[in-house]
């Protein structure tokens, strides 16, 4: 087992000092120049000296091989820049904004499990009936629907027509635990509906292919309950494909965020991600992508570690 993580650690490391670098040089191959681009918004940067100043606390006046080793030097030790916008360190962007990302991940996390797998399990049970039907028939819609159309769509309904919760905006959980709630059940639910759908579909066809197993018949030969026969044999080997969709999942919920927050104007990471985007805030941009990235690689190697415990055979490749 040891080697196994070994070895996952190790191409994690690889894969994301690859990812740095495309990350890099997507960012310097964004159209015109960001330097410029913060002297339209900070009017007080509109100033030929200040702009060189600026190139050259930025590294843009050297090779992209250099400004690369500098940067990555730099992001490893804590040092992620300024905002070329705002002029704050984005350290300090990414951390007042982190807590707020990460609620609405567990909150989208639980919406997608309380969901996702009593759907595919009841689904599985009543196979052909007209309740495996409706579940199936909502679990495809729920992937089906983009992430942008459904959140304008609850905002009509429960914040326009039935005004339940607020339309957008956040609210801390130590200024209100009751307004917090309210402020990101939507958000939070629109951002669980996909990874629901496609979980409640990956635990119904993997329950299903492992009751038709042989020893599951053998267990029910025997007399077993239906329920300890899910529990003590059923639920370990079906959940190895289920582990797999979970880590994939977090990388959707992850691209949805940006598009979740910046609707329902959300404070997060994402929401800032996108203004850098706009803003050409090129510091902004590295930092939020690489988090980004490093965040779906630590989804990734978790799966796989798992995966590995779930099933020794994984662990001889």
């Amino acid at each position: 087992m040891k080697r196994y993580i070994a070895s996952r650690l190790l191409y994690s490391i690889l894969i994301l000092f690859f990812v740095s670098i495309l990350i890099f040089t997507l960012a310097r191959l964004m159209p015109g120049d960001p330097i410029q681009a913060a002297a339209m918004i900070n009017t007080d940067l509109a100033n030929p000296e200040i702009m060189n100043d600026l190139r050259a606390k930025f590294g843009l006046d050297k090779p992209y091989h250099e400004q690369y080793f500098l940067w990555l030097t730099d992001f490893a030790k804590g040092e992620w820049g300024d905002s070329l916008g705002s002029g704050e360190e984005v350290l300090a962007m990414f951390l007042r904004r982190l807590p707020v990302t990460l609620e609405l991940f567990i909150g989208a996390t639980f919406w997608s499990f309380i969901i996702g797998f009593p759907f595919g399990i009841i689904a599985a049970l009543r196979r052909n009936s007209w309740l495996d039907a409706s579940l199936t028939t909502t679990s495809i819609i729920g992937v089906s629907i983009p992430v942008f159309w459904e959140g304008i769509v609850f905002i009509y309904l429960f914040a326009v027509i039935l005004p339940i919760f607020p339309p957008s905006g956040y609210v801390p959980f130590s200024e209100s635990p009751w307004e917090n709630l309210l402020s990101v059940a939507m958000p939070t639910f629109v951002m669980g509906t996909q990874t629901a759908g496609l979980l409640a579909r990956y635990v119904r066809s993997s329950l299903l292919e492992v009751l038709g197993q042989d020893f599951i018949r053998t267990a029910r030969a025997k007399g077993l309950r239906e329920k300890a026969m899910l529990i003590r044999h059923a639920a370990r080997p079906a959940l190895l494909p289920v582990v797999t969709v979970i880590g994939l999942s977090w990388g959707y919920m992850v691209a949805g965020s940006f598009l979740v927050e910046y609707m329902f104007a959300i404070p997060g990471l994402g929401r800032m991600g996108v203004n850098a985007v706009f803003a050409r805030d090129f510091p902004v941009i590295q930092a939020t992508l690489v988090i980004v990235a490093l965040n779906v690689m630590l989804a990734n190697l978790t799966v796989d570690l798992v995966y590995g415990y779930l099933d020794p055979r994984v662990r001889i490749h």
